[in-house]
């Protein structure tokens, strides 16, 4: 999947373990999974329910998905000031959806990625292995502690960051789309930047160069609009920054569970505290006034300016 862009933001210097970032093509960038295609009624999905219930152990379990400092990981963060630092961790569900005579069926969410797994419990020891077919599968190891799943989880194969750690809730999610997004991180494309080179004097015929890059975000419009309960109107969004209407339509996506494979994105709705990554394919889900919604924000969101300003200031 392209990387969705288009947002304001403020100037910083962005660094990300010696590797250089680089402007990415400007263009909308829908998910795998959003997508409404007119005339193309999509099959409803089915809702995984355990067979027999066992144990308080089925559910929903919910945190983040950190790299495990104790192992050798190669794991490259993202550093743009103090204003944002990503340490590559993500939102995880864990979902436990069957136990009987010691065997465990589920499913992991994080990332875009839907994954099922089965394993075996034993003296309160879950061991629960992917299947192995994709690049990123692996066994997860956990129990219970407190109120708390506690556990680690290897790769199969030899990835940046091979190794993590997770402390994770028990969580129900409900579709509601009266929510609204809290303002708890900024949103910040740093694969959509411009950069600005300077020239500074630093003593009498001795000059530094300075290069500054502002990254694409959003504004603060985007904590009062919601596109899942009320239909909006052109004159309300005609004038809106590239940056406010993706997040506004990505929004209605994360309403549903969606899980975000673009990086940005998935960064910016892991920090909303009622967002539970369920499901990797939501286009089934949309209500009616979503799916116009949807494709008015698309036709403003193609020809958006961008938005850029400063971050990390004071």
């Amino acid at each position: 999947m392209k990387n969705l862009t288009y947002l304001l933001v403020l100037s910083l210097l962005l660094t990300s373990c010696n590797s250089k970032i680089k402007e990415s093509e400007k263009t909308i960038v829908i998910e795998k999974g959003t997508e409404i295609a007119s005339g193309i009624i999509p099959t409803k999905k089915q809702n995984k329910k355990p067979t027999k219930i066992e144990s308080d152990m089925l559910g929903f379990w919910v945190g983040y998905f950190e790299e495990d400092d104790s192992e050798n990981n190669e794991g490259q963060s993202i550093y743009v000031d103090e204003a944002f630092n990503w340490n590559r961790e993500n939102k995880i569900n864990i979902s436990i959806d069957h136990i009987a005579d010691s065997i465990v069926i589920g499913h992991s969410v994080v990332a875009g990625n839907d994954r099922p797994f089965r394993g075996v419990v034993r003296n309160g020891e879950f061991i629960v292995k992917e299947p192995g077919d994709d690049k990123y599968d692996g066994t997860f190891k956990f129990g219970k502690i407190g109120q708390k799943l506690v556990g680690t989880w290897s790769a199969y194969k030899n990835i940046n960051i091979k190794y993590r750690k997770y402390e994770l809730e028990k969580m129900e999610f409900t579709y509601n789309p009266n929510i609204m997004l809290e303002q708890v991180r900024a949103y910040i494309d740093w694969n959509n930047f411009i950069e600005e080179k300077t020239m500074e004097e630093y003593d009498e015929g001795e000059f530094d160069e300075w290069v500054t890059q502002e990254f694409a975000s959003a504004t603060p419009l985007i904590y009062s609009i919601n596109a899942s309960n009320t239909v909006l109107k052109k004159d309300t969004i005609e004038n809106l920054k590239k940056g406010d209407l993706t997040i506004i339509r990505n929004t209605i996506y994360a309403r549903h569970g969606y899980s975000f494979k673009n990086r940005p994105l998935r960064i910016f709705f892991d920090a909303q505290p009622w967002y539970i990554p369920v499901h990797t394919d939501i286009k089934s889900d949309f209500t009616a006034i979503e799916k116009e919604n949807i494709k008015l924000l698309l036709i403003y969101e193609k020809n958006a300016l961008e938005y850029y300003d400063y971050f990390g200031r004071g």
